[in-house]
């Protein structure tokens, strides 16, 4: 119990600390890391190869994957963004055509309407896009605390890959890990692709 206890605390503390790295970041110097990301993650053969796009939309300090989405949507390929259920840490991913529509939901984030755009339920072929206020290179995140990824990925998505995106100022020796913490396939920060994680993708 108390093992668990002080992993909470020092993830605990641990967003505080890169919430305020994070927030340091020029405007200018931000534009440029994320230019550099979507590059990255544009040359990896599992994002050139999928037919479904799972991302997030980004918070105002968060690496910005608008300009990925465009570029799956000129690439022929779906995109879906999470809608969190009332109630629980529940995340759905819904199909969307553009950013249009979205409406403010948890946390203050855009979101899809599910009365008016379709649930994904079948994965094949798809490519998740993870958020993250920091990683580590062995590929685990730290999340914002709420555990709705670790239930996803844990759950109908497994087996599927995942990219996790950060700044390199965001990233970490060793993070504190719990028993539902999943390493992503894939780490990209503004450098490149940070190798080897745990579950050894393929390049």
């Amino acid at each position: 119990m108390n093992g668990s206890h002080d992993v909470n605390a020092r993830k605990k503390e641990l967003r505080t600390h890169f919430r305020a790295v994070r927030g340091k970041i020029s405007p200018e110097q931000k534009s440029l890391w994320d230019a550099a990301i979507l590059r990255h993650i544009l040359a990896l053969p599992t994002y050139q190869e999928c037919k479904t796009l799972l991302c997030y939309i980004p918070l105002p300090d968060e690496v910005d994957t608008i300009p990925l989405m465009k570029d799956a949507w000129r690439n022929g390929k779906r995109v879906a963004v999470p809608y969190c259920l009332p109630g629980g840490r529940v995340i759905e991913f819904y199909l969307i055509e553009s950013l249009e529509g979205l409406k403010s939901g948890a946390y203050g984030i855009l979101e899809p309407d599910p009365e008016k755009h379709e649930r994904l339920d079948d994965y094949t072929g798809a490519l998740c896009i993870l958020p993250g206020l920091a990683y580590d290179p062995d590929g685990y995140r730290l999340g914002y605390g709420g555990g709705y990824y670790d239930r996803f990925l844990a759950g109908d998505f497994s087996g599927n890959p995942t990219v996790g995106v950060c700044y390199g100022v965001s990233t970490v020796k060793c993070l504190e890990r719990g028993p539902f913490d999943l390493p992503c396939d894939y780490l990209i920060t503004e450098e490149g692709r940070i190798a080897p994680t745990k579950r050894k993708s393929p390049v």
